[in-house]
């Protein structure tokens, strides 16, 4: 019998399949070969390294010294160094590579940019008499790499492209550029002085911020650590006098703004804001100190909101998962409620909350952290800080007086909503100010209390 016609495809088809294959294999193989590690331009722990020089050309020499955990920057004038930075700058040394190893006989350094180099580095190692020093020059033709070599050889080879910026710095680029030296969690009481207005503020033992002056009233938690955030992340944009003869001629000797910190160790910070050193710009300085810098706007943009800005605006700032119990007083009557921690078969704590008087019943946990989370949707329109008797605003006689218990030995909170005319009125535990608030927020809320 004779053979199909396409007899011949099939063995073409299986001949290809088997080569494929074979390539795949073979590829494969290939490819799974590891690839050498890349040279380091120089085998050094950067925990070892004492002392750093950086020598651009054109510029001026700076050496930075390691002062245990930190940095100093010593040339071209001893101030602090910004030890982020300059540990960055070892570390960027320390794993340095080779890409590519251009000759190992240079003719003419001044071929690469390296006769003179463009910028020099050395460190210093503990227990070393001299630097290993790494010398940098053109980029090349293409720009992916610079030229470089180290003294102790005579080759030339390249790093990547990015090494040049990296090491190409200015002295005010190292230095520690930080004003206040101060972090927000370690701030516990605040005062501010300015156009706006004087106001002093303090931080509680759970964390929470009120006013001392000009009067009693709840500050917004959020609000006041932002502001707080700004003053920890202030840096300086310039130097403008390292010791300052004249204070006047910065807006200084009468400061428009100051602003005080007290600290958790008993210690201070006071910051003072003089005139203006261009668009969006200040001149500043810490209290006692004679460096004069130029600071961003963005402090005293903050700063000129005033007090109002960081005003407590909802009827209460809880977390519904901070209640552990609720009393409420409405229309003559008494309800209170207890939430307690049940661990269900997966070993899981839940929350269940039960009405306990005027009767006993137990209740929908959702119902109650919707009512909770209410509370803190209650808008404050506006603040009566100069309140005439209760009864003005009809809070002798409260539509709804809500005591929250805390957990974590908190102490409890309260608030109470009023009715006067059309006008929804409240009062709130800490705050000696009568708040107008959104009428359709406070009916919600007391919507929401009522289904429970």
């Amino acid at each position: 019998m004779k053979k199909p016609p396409f007899w011949k495809t099939y063995l073409v088809v299986a001949a290809c399949a088997g080569l494929l294959a074979y390539v795949f294999l073979v590829e494969r193989k290939r490819e799974e070969k590891p690839e050498p590690p890349k040279e380091k331009v120089f085998a050094l722990d950067k925990s070892k390294v004492k002392e750093m020089d950086l020598a651009p050309a054109g510029g001026p020499a700076i050496h930075l010294a390691r002062e245990g955990a930190s940095w100093r920057l010593t040339s071209p004038a001893p101030v602090a160094a910004d030890s982020a930075e300059a540990d960055a700058l070892v570390s960027s040394l320390e794993s340095l590579e080779v890409q590519e190893v251009v000759t190992d006989t240079p003719g003419k350094l001044g071929e690469y940019g390296l006769d003179p180099p463009k910028t020099t580095v050395g460190v210093l190692l503990q227990g070393a008499s001299e630097p290993l020093k790494l010398m940098l020059g053109e980029k090349t033709p293409d720009g992916t790499a610079v030229y470089a070599r180290v003294p102790s050889r005579a080759r030339v080879f390249t790093v990547p492209a990015y090494t040049e910026s990296s090491f190409n710095k200015k002295p005010f680029d190292l230095r520690d550029r930080d004003v206040l030296h101060v972090k927000r969690d370690a701030v516990k009481t605040l005062e501010v002085q300015g156009p706006e207005g004087a106001y002093a503020l303090a931080r509680d033992e759970k964390g929470d911020w009120a006013f001392t002056r000009p009067l009693k009233t709840r500050a917004g938690r959020w609000s006041v650590d932002g502001l707080l955030g700004t003053l920890e992340g202030l840096r300086m944009e310039s130097v403008v006098a390292e010791q300052a003869k004249d204070l006047k001629a910065f807006g200084l000797d009468n400061p428009a703004r100051v602003v005080a910190l007290g600290l958790a160790d008993g210690g201070t910070k006071t910051l003072q804001i003089g005139s203006g050193a261009g668009e969006k710009k200040y001149h500043a300085r810490e209290a006692g100190s004679g460096l004069v810098a130029v600071v961003p706007g963005a402090v005293v943009d903050d700063l000129a909101k005033g007090m109002g800005e960081l005003r407590a605006k909802r009827l209460l700032d809880i977390s519904t998962y901070d209640v552990d119990a609720i009393t409420l007083e409405a229309e003559g009557g008494r309800r209170v409620y207890a939430r307690s921690t049940v661990r269900d078969k997966d070993g899981i704590d839940t929350y269940k909350w039960k009405r306990t008087a005027p009767d006993g019943k137990d209740l929908e946990t959702n119902k109650v952290q919707d009512a909770l989370f209410q509370v803190g949707a209650v808008e404050v329109l506006e603040f009566v800080d100069k309140p005439q008797a209760p009864a003005a605003y009809g809070c002798d006689r409260p539509v709804l007086k809500g005591t929250l218990r805390l957990g974590a030995g908190k102490p409890e909170t309260w608030f109470e909503l009023c009715r006067k005319d059309a006008l929804v009125y409240a009062r709130r535990a800490g705050d000696d100010a009568v708040l107008k608030v959104d009428g359709k927020k406070a009916d919600e809320l007391l919507q929401a209390f009522k289904q429970i």
